[in-house]
């Protein structure tokens, strides 16, 4: 049997729609730079979390950011309108694909070192997907 090179998701991936934010991680700094006002004063990066499952997480950001960058996320809680972070962790650029003339782009981000925090935070949310209802975390009804 040949390799076909295709690529096969290891976990299940829930489609979402979810606030978050991300920032290159301090050890990448020099290796990309924003124009001034790309950022916020901290470095952050609005997005929108598109999909979620136990090895990583996706996004559609304005800005291309380059495989194999290390990033910082927070995701928000939809549900609160404290901007509350639900969840933080570290994770790698994998796959940067443009989605359409805006420019936007659809980045596919695989999970960095998973301490215990980072894995609770992965399996509440994993587990609010599971018994969430189709609309609590696609964006719509709000």
């Amino acid at each position: 049997m040949s390799n076909s090179g295709l690529v096969v998701r290891r976990t299940e991936r829930f489609e979402i729609s979810l606030p978050a934010r991300v920032r290159v991680a301090m050890h990448h700094m020099d290796s990309v730079q924003f124009a001034k006002g790309v950022t916020d004063s901290d470095r952050w990066i609005d997005i929108e979390v598109t999909d979620f499952g136990l090895g990583g997480v996706g996004f559609v950001s304005d800005l291309i950011l380059p495989r194999e960058l290390d990033l910082e996320l927070e995701i928000f809680d939809i549900g609160d309108q404290s901007d509350q972070v639900m969840m933080s962790c570290q994770m790698k650029v994998r796959r940067v694909q443009m989605i359409d003339r805006r420019p936007a782009y659809l980045l596919g981000c695989a999970f960095g070192t998973i301490d215990e925090e980072t894995q609770s935070g992965i399996d509440l949310l994993i587990t609010r997907l599971q018994g969430a209802s189709d609309t609590e975390f696609s964006g719509e009804g709000e």
